[in-house]
């Protein structure tokens, strides 16, 4: 594969791409993006993908789900600021044994995400690994704007008393014994998090990546409050149990908070995702700061959560 042979196809697959908001795109030294809506404001977060921590290459992981995952890894934390994708940008380190039909495959699988979620890719860079090395990485930077209300969901706006949500169900996204599973195939939840803030007042949001455990210790953290989620009210995946539930991670789903009062506004269901109430916020009332910030209730037991999840470590 050469990185030049990969860019032209790059190019000339972008300019067959139908966004008119994309004014200049991929070829330049920058793009150039007109925004569709009436907002001073632009969100920006980026990501990545390492082969060897979020999936499996050559080994098990297809090329196309790869590229897939690296896209909607980035687009679930628009989903988490309840905000409207705009455009996205890709850099790659690529394995130099990689060859020409799955790189291609690999900016067609990215390509065809984005457009998906109304994202394209307007641009970026590839690079090639050293020969006999093990790295791939994929990283995804995503703009967007906020959403109809003019306001992205914040982690620090949880109230003591609010209810925790999740969406759909969690624990067990990874197949331990092939690396494959629903963390590669999960849709963002970005229509349903639109329809969330048009129903009711979200006070704080965010995706699950990490496992429910450090996820919602961050929305604790935060906005200065304790969190008790309660064993018996997961929605726990098939398989799995309240520990997978709460640690497992690479979810993608949402968590969010709301007043009690305005938890009458929402259905069981929306988007076709189950919605589902698993505690509450509590006044942070440790001022030694020895309880654990984000406990289980295990029957009549309080587990520390704050370790449950995901943590890179050197």
């Amino acid at each position: 594969m050469k990185e030049f042979d990969l860019l032209h196809h790059i190019y000339n697959r972008r300019q067959q791409s139908g966004h008119d908001h994309v004014l200049i795109g991929p070829g330049d030294d920058m793009a150039l993006v007109h925004l569709l809506h009436d907002t001073n404001n632009l969100l920006a977060a980026v990501d990545q993908v390492v082969a060897g921590c979020h999936f499996q290459y050559p080994a098990t992981t297809p090329i196309d789900l790869v590229g897939t995952k690296a896209v909607t890894r980035s687009l679930s934390d628009i989903a988490a600021m309840a905000g409207r994708p705009l455009a996205s940008l890709a850099a790659a380190v690529l394995p130099a044994d990689m060859s020409d039909s799955q790189a291609q495959a690999l900016v067609n699988a990215m390509n065809a995400a984005a457009d998906q979620y109304h994202c394209p890719l307007i641009g970026g860079d590839v690079s090639i690994a050293q020969p006999n090395t093990d790295t791939f990485v994929i990283s995804v930077t995503v703009l967007a704007e906020p959403g109809p209300s003019g306001r992205a969901i914040t982690r620090a706006g949880a109230n003591a008393g609010d209810l925790v949500y999740v969406t759909g169900q969690l624990g067990g996204s990874i197949d331990p014994a092939t690396g494959l599973g629903r963390h590669l195939t999960f849709e963002p939840r970005i229509d349903l998090a639109l329809e969330l803030t048009a129903l009711t007042t979200i006070t704080a949001m965010i995706d699950i990546s990490d496992g429910l455990g450090r996820d919602l210790d961050h929305i604790a953290d935060m906005s200065g409050l304790r969190a008790v989620i309660r064993a018996d009210t997961l929605p726990i995946s098939p398989g799995c149990d309240w520990k997978q539930a709460v640690s497992d991670g690479e979810d993608y789903e949402l968590c969010f908070t709301i007043s009690p009062d305005d938890a009458g506004d929402l259905p069981d269901t929306l988007c076709g995702i189950p919605l589902t109430c698993v505690g509450a916020m509590k006044p942070s009332d440790d001022n030694s700061g020895t309880k654990p910030r984000t406990v289980v209730a295990v029957n009549d037991t309080e587990v520390d959560a704050t370790g449950f999840g995901w943590e890179h470590r050197s």
